[in-house]
């Protein structure tokens, strides 16, 4: 295919289990020329195939043996698919003065041990709690018959299951009318195409429903002002948490500011972020949490610092003030000679109000020792 015009691989790529019949298409009449099959063959082009293990390998041409690999019209068809099938298959269209050229990528895999699928071949698909959900079985338009419904079975976790009413299936796809928690798992679907059978595995994963508002604070509150003391020269660590209802794949997105100040624009040195903690996760809620670190706190560090949580619904702001602490020795000192100060006045007003009856009391007490000695 020297001379040609190579658009490498195609980006669509096959992937089957092992057994399984599969349909490759040249995908030049797919996209890459405006022209089907019959209206090349008509403008004398022809159609060659060859395979390779592999981007850059050598190609050879395949022979096809008309029974369990086959070339029809603009595709090879495997019935059914070894595991040596994998690789790329190169489709060529040319005639003495025209060359083009796409590869196709297939792999051939099998079943995951105890598994009815593949890990790494299955299909994903979202659905949002108590919302309806369908769920298709794909990529079996070559294995259906005009005007004939197709059988097909659905499995969870590969095990036949009795369904809810609230289940039902409509041709390829099955419908969840109100998806619950446990809905969550992997789809089989099973249809039979001659002597072959063709599955395809879905994996559905539950969210809560998508959030119609801003993230939520938790600390510091929106309401009223926290106040954090700290000593200069010493550390402070200042933790912001909220809470982050579904917004998609979307990152939760807080951080700190210092007036109108971005924490980047401060002494980088001694005040930085942590990374974003994800404290708990449930259906893509997240409560999250972000610390804010200063390092030999100085008089300028001094104030207020305000926590912002954004999502597409809303931003919200919380503030802490950082505030110096009073030295602790002098508190206790002052503690301390108060305590003394007060025990003093206690011992002279009890000497002043019974000077008699202490006196009476010691002479009745040891007064008679004195006299004996």
């Amino acid at each position: 295919a020297d001379g040609c015009t190579d658009w490498s691989v195609d980006y669509k790529k096959y992937q089957v289990l092992v057994g399984e019949p599969v349909r490759i298409k040249c995908a030049l009449f797919y996209g890459y020329i405006r022209a089907n099959y019959s209206l090349a063959q008509s403008a004398g082009l022809s159609l060659m195939w060859y395979k390779s293990s592999g981007p850059g390998d050598f190609e050879e041409p395949i022979a096809f043996d008309g029974t369990r690999m086959s070339k029809e019209e603009d595709s090879i068809w495997f019935r059914p698919t070894v595991v040596q099938d994998s690789g790329l298959y190169a489709c060529v269209i040319r005639n003495s003065t025209y060359c083009m050229k796409v590869s196709i990528s297939l792999t051939v895999g099998e079943n995951d041990t105890g598994l009815c699928y593949n890990s790494k071949m299955k299909y994903f698909e979202k659905a949002e709690l108590s919302k309806s959900k369908e769920i298709s079985c794909p990529e079996i338009e070559d294995f259906l018959f005009p005007f004939r419904e197709p059988e097909i079975l659905w499995y969870k976790e590969c095990k036949s299951k009795t369904w809810r009413s609230s289940i039902v299936f409509k041709k390829d796809t099955l419908v969840i009318r109100e998806v619950r928690e446990d809905d969550i798992g992997n789809y089989t679907c099973e249809l039979k195409y001659g002597f072959f059978i063709v599955r395809r595995t879905t994996e559905l994963t539950v969210t809560a429903p998508l959030t119609d508002k801003p993230p939520k604070l938790l600390h510091p509150l929106e309401s009223k002002l926290t106040i954090q003391e700290t000593q200069l020269g010493g550390s402070a660590n200042l933790t912001c948490r909220a809470f982050f209802g579904y917004s998609g794949d979307v990152s939760p997105l807080i951080y700190w500011m210092k007036g109108e100040k971005f924490i980047e624009d401060l002494d980088d040195s001694r005040v930085w972020e942590s990374d974003i903690r994800v404290l708990k996760e449930h259906l893509g809620e997240q409560e999250v949490s972000i610390s804010l670190i200063l390092d030999s706190v100085e008089e300028a560090d001094l104030g207020n610092y305000s926590c912002y949580v954004e999502n597409g619904n809303g931003r919200r702001h919380a503030s802490i003030l950082l505030h110096k602490r009073e030295l602790m020795y002098t508190v206790e000192l002052a503690g301390g000679l108060g305590a003394i100060l007060l025990l003093l006045v206690c011992l002279v007003t009890i000497y002043k109000c019974y000077k008699i009856e202490i006196m009476l009391f010691y002479r009745n007490h040891f007064g008679a020792e004195e006299l004996d000695g």
